[in-house]
């Protein structure tokens, strides 16, 4: 989906090296004792990193553990975007010393030899590219989202956060596709708020019968990364232990016309239609993971 104007692989690829001493980087600014951790659950404590990971990196060069460490940290020259005070929600978070913007997103990996009070269910993942983000507001040729894949880990008496990987993705075509996406299931804006179609209506959708208002409902899952069908974004998610179904935008439309088939010759206008399995495996209705 690259064009003349959008960042490129190569140039991608050159900021995730920019990256690297990020990579093995101990955030022991938190520190949670080892005996203490049957009290956490792992979305709990992903909120607690996730903060202070947004708080460290324009001053990420106080965690190095050397001289030298700390010269390569503060190589990677970010600063936070300016806004005004009180605004949470800007974008972008930061300015890179080359120019580049940056979007920071953490993904808290799951330590299963860390003895955290894990819910029966998998939750999803919730770091997303929230709705107030559009189109509109990204600059293809500077602007990248950066994913900071987080891992709690043991050091003696206590466990630290630890960065683990870095990935680097074009802010553009995440955004392309997460919209485009958004159309190809039939949801919609109703001016700034993103509404899919209700389950319920899903067989209506794929009937290709006209919705009414009462067939939609705001979208609560929106811009969720496991929902953007990117596939540089999806593999760095699958990479790090996300369940997700890698599966193009081509591939996807040909699910689509598969079910409105079997949909149109169902004679139940609304009971069994969720059972379809292209249905359940396109709008995620048989998901067992609950929201982080």
């Amino acid at each position: 989906m690259q064009n003349n104007d959008t960042i490129t692989i190569e140039q991608l690829a050159r900021i995730r090296e920019d990256f690297e001493p990020l990579v093995g980087l101990r955030i022991t600014w938190l520190a949670l004792p080892g005996v203490a951790l049957s009290g956490f659950e792992p979305s709990q404590v992903a909120v607690i990193v996730n903060t202070l990971l947004d708080a460290a990196l324009p001053q990420i060069k106080l965690l190095a553990s050397s001289p030298e460490n700390s010269e390569r940290l503060n190589s990677i020259g970010l600063e936070k975007a300016p806004r005004s005070i009180g605004d949470r929600e800007a974008y972008p978070d930061y300015i890179h010393k080359s120019g580049y913007r940056f979007e920071l997103k953490g993904l808290f990996v799951d330590n299963l030899e860390l003895g955290l009070k894990r819910a029966p269910t998998r939750r999803e993942p919730s770091a997303r590219i929230k709705d107030n983000i559009t189109i509109a507001d990204v600059n293809p040729s500077k602007d990248i989202l950066l994913m900071a894949a987080v891992q709690l880990r043991q050091f003696d008496q206590y466990c630290h956060p630890v960065i683990i990987d870095i990935g680097s993705f074009s802010m553009i075509d995440c955004i392309k596709y997460r919209d485009e996406r958004m159309f190809r299931l039939g949801d919609r804006w109703n001016g700034k708020t993103p509404q899919c179609v209700r389950k319920s209506s899903i067989g209506k959708f794929l009937r290709g019968e006209s919705l009414n208002d009462e067939d939609y409902q705001h979208d609560t899952n929106f811009g969720k990364m496991k929902r953007i069908p990117y596939i540089p974004l999806q593999q760095f998610l699958k990479k790090h232990g996300v369940s997700v179904n890698i599966v193009s935008p081509e591939r996807e439309v040909e699910k689509l016309k598969e079910a409105a088939a079997k949909v149109k010759k169902s004679s139940k206008k609304r009971g069994g239609v969720k059972q379809i399995r292209e249905i359940q495996e396109i709008f995620d209705l048989d998901s067992s993971e609950e929201d982080e």
